[in-house]
């Protein structure tokens, strides 16, 4: 209690003295006040019925009162409309500069404002002294008053309110409101003071909104009856293919293909942002059906809206026109000749067309010459074949064709082949204009990371109002390149280390650009552990990988037609070598794998691991009881109870102290197994687990693999809305191939007495595996955000293995799980084996929930971020014979939850994280003990540092 005491009052001298600074104003005016901040007061009260100029309440079509649904709406936009802001602060909340300009002397304000500004060069003691003297200051002269000048040059002059700013802020937040659909929305504001302070207070009466009460669809005829009659052929297509379709009207379908899917939308309020999210979608999608600089002017999609017969419940009509205006005026300014007579010519024709590629003019220059004038030497086109279905005699007949795909100009001769430059377009000859295909091409080129851009434009040919010419400008990159590395971290058992590493890569390997990456790495860190506390660095490793990847899929036969270019499709082939050196058991892995990568659209991934190869050795297997002290002692007491029936165990045992022996003979001895079980049945059941976790955690494995991730992110979608979602899904199978072997695989007995197969002495495992990872991201105004994760993953061991793979397990906490667990923390289920240093009895199963709910805010410092967090989860075993089996009915009472609050720092969006967590409810107590809320220390959090966010 004495010590609770102390902490509160000091807490209080702190909170005092800081006001005391704070409210400091000595060199504000005598008539003028220091702004403190904006305040914004809503007139119009949720819940409460609409009134008009004479206090009636507004009725609907059905005599009802209208309702105000808005409590504050978009208070925290509202900051970015008003002018005048207060003081800057550091920390969120102490205006250091304001104090520091207070400290100074305001007799020499006038000094050092002419002093300072003048340039550096020009500021010395003479120029001061002849200040002093200028401002009758003479007693001065000959002194620096270096503090003094600090404080005034470091510091910032106090902010005084000014009413004319204010006054033109209101103006912005009505005309704000306005935008927003607030049409007779009045803002006002004032000054409200408090001795030599001031807060400014705008009033908002918002009043009642325009509602969007009908939309109609005014789109040129060009434009209907060429949807119309694409939608035509595929409806009769899918009629011969005796599907059941109804077959619309073209006023239906026009109304169909323009209200699915918009933002503008009818009984909304009408906002002109929506309206401006929603042409820029139009815009978005017309470009990808093949009309080329649609709206480019922005004069050719127009909502008007009709306020004749009523202010409130307006008429929308879209309009989607060719514009009547000349080119004269209308002609953006452009070097291009040729791009200057086609837009003018264009102009003049009003009515709107779908363009196509005529031709594809890919140029590779050389680094030494970009001088794109001087294309001197020989070009050649780019022919492929491909097959394409025709109609011969009546019959449908499947040919091979020559397809030209681009005129490519290739300054580099045989450095690069051409195929790998026309593998890289998304867009094609003969086809339509595509604004994303263009975008898709930009991005395979930049994925192929051999190529920098030096143009990209599709221009319309000239004398020509349907085709396109589209000029692609490349240079290559520097063939050899390397990037040094270096990172600090700490996780639930290194208590901090530092990670060095070097990656070297070699672009264009063979001519078809691949690229060659050779990374070494390594770290050093601390941990506790039973011996060299005293080093610094008690814990190593080392590491090394390559990986040599191809801009295609490597396969013996031709998957464009599953796998068509566009996608970007890449393939890598992968070895690496890692060696840890921590906690005492220490361990070898080595690693192999072929994999391929394809993006259909930009928010889609496909990976494909077709073979992932991994051999784990572990180094000092005999070592596991020195470190996991909770199962030696385990160990121990069932060596006593054996000892006492066998004692000749003891004196072979004695002599050779060989562990994996004796247990072997413990674990094969029926008659004590029966004994142990009817007289110490739990620690029978510890026993089982501790022999489940020694396998796990010292055997040998070889796990050969086949794995799907499929991503899918609505947040790198063109238009991904206010609510993107996230889903990530992860399928494994391993050992599958080498069990078709097994009749002629070698017997391995485990040392807890299990029959399994081995390839050259090391059993490999058989498992299939499931994750599912689910995102939600609600985005308000004010940079804040609420979201929302669900992750489930199971592993089921079959076949040759009766348990997963150490690496290929679940566990609970750290920086990026339950936070206020230490990785491995708790679990499996209501186990209590969660060691007290960290490391003691790692925690891990086969199947792992997790659900984490964060809110994020902006913080008053520039580029800070705050956040509140809740995660809850564990991890349970699956089989009839877990300890710690999942049940349905019960699982709830086991999650470790935990919450708390963090702070991110955001350096070009590179996020530095920490996080200050708390258990709420503890799985590893007692059952009526479990919530945790008594326990709190809020002195004592569990402290997370990570780089980016969490999810």
């Amino acid at each position: 209690m004495k010590l609770g005491y102390n902490i509160i009052v000091k807490i209080l001298i702190f909170v005092q003295l800081f006001l005391i600074f704070s409210c400091r104003t000595n060199k504000v005016p005598k008539n003028g006040h220091l702004f403190i901040d904006n305040k914004y007061k809503y007139v119009d009260k949720k819940g409460k019925p609409y009134l008009d100029a004479y206090g009636n309440p507004f009725l609907n079509k059905k005599g009802k009162e209208i309702i105000n649904e808005y409590k504050k709406p978009f208070e925290d936009e509202l900051d970015s409309y008003v002018k005048q802001k207060s003081n800057k602060k550091i920390l969120f909340i102490i205006p250091l500069g304001l104090w520091l300009y207070d400290f100074s002397n305001p007799t020499f304000d006038s000094v050092y404002a002419e002093y300072y500004s003048v340039s550096q060069k020009q500021r010395n003691q003479k120029l001061l002294d002849s200040l002093y003297v200028k401002y009758n200051l003479k007693n001065y002269v000959g002194k620096s008053r270096w503090f003094d000048r600090f404080f005034y040059n470091n510091g910032e002059a106090p902010v005084l309110v000014d009413t004319l700013i204010s006054k033109t802020s209101s103006k912005n937040i009505q005309q704000y409101f306005k935008n927003r659909g607030w049409r007779k929305s009045i803002v006002r504001d004032s000054v409200i003071t408090s001795g030599k302070k001031a807060h400014v207070q705008y009033s908002i009466k918002l009043g009642r909104p325009m509602i969007m009460d009908t939309i109609t669809y005014d789109i040129a005829d060009e434009i209907k009856d060429d949807l119309y009659a694409h939608y035509l052929k595929r409806t009769r297509q899918a009629k011969k293919k005796k599907s059941p379709t109804h077959e619309l009207s073209k006023d239906e379908f026009i109304y169909n293909i323009f209200s699915r899917g918009s933002y503008v939308k009818k009984g909304d309020r009408l906002d002109a942002y929506v309206i401006e999210n929603e042409i820029s979608r139009l815009e978005n999608r017309f470009k990808n059906m093949g009309y080329y600089r649609f709206n480019d002017l922005k004069d050719e999609v127009i909502y008007y809206v009709d306020t004749a017969n009523n202010v409130y419940d307006v008429s929308v009509r879209l309009s989607i026109k060719k514009s009547q205006i000349g080119s004269s005026t209308t002609t953006p300014a452009v070097t291009d000749s040729t791009r200057s007579d086609t837009l003018k010519k264009d102009t003049l024709v009003h009515k709107f067309k779908r363009f196509k590629y005529n031709k594809i003019n890919i140029s590779l220059l050389d680094n030494e010459n970009k001088d794109t004038s001087k294309n001197t030497i020989d070009s050649s086109f780019y022919v492929t074949t491909k097959k394409i279905v025709r109609r011969v005699d009546g019959r449908k007949t499947k040919m091979m064709v020559n397809d030209t795909i681009a005129f490519i100009v290739n300054h580099l001769g045989n450095k690069y082949k051409n195929r790998v430059l026309a593998d890289m377009l998304a867009i094609e000859k003969g086809h339509s204009y595509n604004l994303s295909s263009e975008t898709r091409t930009r991005r395979n080129i930049y994925k192929v990371n051999n190529f920098n851009i030096l143009g990209f434009n599709t221009v319309p040919e000239k004398d020509s109002d349907s085709t396109l010419i589209s000029n692609i400008i490349l240079s290559p990159m520097d063939k050899y390149s390397y990037e040094l590395g270096f990172e600090a971290f700490n996780s639930g058992v290194v208590n901090f280390g530092i990670t060095p590493n070097l990656t070297f890569t070699v672009k264009n390997l063979f001519g078809g650009a691949e690229n060659l990456s050779v990374s070494f790495g390594g770290s050093l860190g601390n941990i506790k552990t039973k011996k060299n506390n005293s080093k610094i660095f008690n814990a190593s490793e080392l590491s090394a990988q390559a990986s040599l990847s191809f801009p295609k899929l490597i396969l013996p036969f031709n998957a464009k037609r599953l796998i068509p270019k566009a996608w970007g499709p890449s393939s890598a082939i992968s070895l690496g070598y890692n060696a840890q050196y921590n906690i005492g058991l220490d361990k070898r892995s080595y690693n192999a794998g072929l994999l391929y990568n394809f993006n259909p659209t930009r928010t889609t991934v496909h990976q494909i691991t077709l073979w992932n190869l991994q051999y784990t050795q572990f180094l000092n297997p005999n070592n596991y009881f020195n470190i996991y002290t909770q199962d030696s002692k385990v160990r121990n007491s069932v060596y006593d109870l054996y000892f006492q029936q066998y004692p000749s165990a003891k004196e072979e045992y004695d002599k050779n102290h060989n562990d994996n022996d004796l247990l072997f003979q413990i674990q094969n001895n029926i008659d004590f197994q029966d004994y142990l079980r009817s007289t110490h049945l739990s620690l029978a059941n510890d026993y089982d687990l501790m022999e489940f976790r020694r396998y796990r955690f010292t055997q040998n494995v070889l796990i050969s693999s086949f794995k799907y991730d499929f991503t899918y992110d609505q947040r790198l979608g063109y238009f991904p809305g206010k609510h993107p979602f996230y889903l990530k899904a992860q399928v494994e199978l391993a050992g599958n191939l080498e069990s078709l072997f097994n009749k002629t695989l070698k017997d391995f007995t485990t040392s807890n007495n299990k029959t399994i197969k081995q390839i050259f002495g090391v059993p490999y495992s058989q498992y299939v595996k499931f994750d599912l990872d689910l995102r939600k991201f609600w985005i308000f105004s004010g940079k804040k955000s609420f979201n929302a994760r669900l992750f489930t993953g199971i592993g089921i061991p079959y076949g040759n293995s009766f348990s997963m793979p150490f690496d290929r397990s679940y566990s609970v906490g750290g920086p990026s799980d339950v936070r206020a667990w230490k990785s491995f923390g708790f679990g499996p289920g209501s186990s209590k084996l969660g060691g007290k240093d960290g490391y003691e009895l790692i925690a891990i199963d086969n199947f792992k929930l997790l659900t984490q709910v964060e809110y994020r805010f902006p913080l008053p410092s520039k580029g800070f971020e705050g956040a509140l967090f809740v995660d809850a989860g564990n991890v349970w075993g699956i089989n009839n014979n877990s300890l710690n089996k999942f049940e349905f009915n019960s699982f709830y009472k086991e999650l470790g939850i935990g919450g708390g609050w963090g702070i991110r720092w955001d350096i070009s969006n590179f996020i530095i994280r920490f996080d200050f967590a708390y258990r709420f409810h503890d799985p590893r107590r007692d059952e009526n003990d479990r919530w945790y809320f008594k326990y709190i220390n809020l002195l004592k959090p569990q402290v997370n540092f990570a780089i980016d966010y969490p999810f």
